[in-house]
């Protein structure tokens, strides 16, 4: 254990392979540009690789035989860059944050006035089944920057790429990490990263339910904060070098 690990702790559920795979897309197809412009969002330092995790509600009782009082709720876990939390589905480490115009590689090129929001975070499947990326039913659900104008818990990225190679959509398999850029779209008017800027990006885990409609069987559902990262912003430009 590192002085920043914390004990983690996972629910139990029957462990039976979930989920259903998600397409794959194709990766860009000029790998020297998509590189050149995934160097501009990485900080080139290793990922720090910590399991973490903390208990998010404490109740506390009241009078021996006296049942339940309101009680404080504890405030939610925080995270540095590169800090992990572990939950029901995804071990998730958020890293950076980068403001960029485009990603032409990706097929992300925002109209005049708009750009880009890449939160880059370490993601590794912790079940033991393939995990998609999509909305509302991935790992797109489980990242959400906080404070940004046009973008709420209810906002889901507008594309999840994997940062190797600029793959939209990549499915994460069980216990292998992915280093991954969830987009979303923002007004390059109401969203500026100044120098030395941070900013809180909120980890969701999710509940696991064993059984449910036919067509879904097992599923993870009804997402909720977990934990709040706190991470380096930074405002990248055309994010390739010209």
């Amino acid at each position: 254990m590192t002085e920043r690990d914390t004990p983690t702790t996972e629910p139990a559920a029957p462990r039976r392979a979930a989920g259903r795979r998600a397409g794959r897309r194709r990766a860009p197809r000029d790998p020297a540009e998509w590189r050149a412009r995934a160097a501009r969002l990485s900080d080139r330092v290793p990922t720090r690789w910590l399991v973490t995790g903390s208990t998010l509600v404490v109740l506390a009782a009241s009078a021996a035989f006296g049942g339940l009082e309101d009680a404080p709720v504890e405030a939610l876990p925080t995270l540095g860059a590169g800090d992990a939390v572990t939950g029901a589905q995804l071990r998730i480490a958020v890293e950076r944050a980068r403001l960029i115009d485009a990603l032409p590689e990706a097929g992300l090129e925002p109209e005049d006035g708009r750009r880009l929001l890449a939160v880059i975070a370490t993601v590794e499947d912790v079940w033991d089944g393939p995990v998609p990326t999509e909305a509302g039913t991935g790992a797109a659900d489980n990242l959400r920057p906080v404070g940004i104008a046009g973008v709420d818990e209810d906002t889901d990225p507008v594309a999840v790429l994997l940062l190797a190679d600029g793959t939209s959509r990549p499915e994460l398999q069980p216990h292998v990490p992915m280093e991954l850029a969830f987009v979303w779209e923002v007004d390059g008017d109401d969203v500026q990263a100044e120098a030395g800027a941070d900013l809180p990006v909120d980890v969701y885990d999710k509940t696991y339910r064993a059984e449910g409609f036919v067509t879904y069987g097992e599923r993870f559902e009804e997402p909720f904060v977990q934990a709040r990262a706190t991470v380096p912003f930074e405002d990248v430009g055309a994010g390739a070098d010209q």
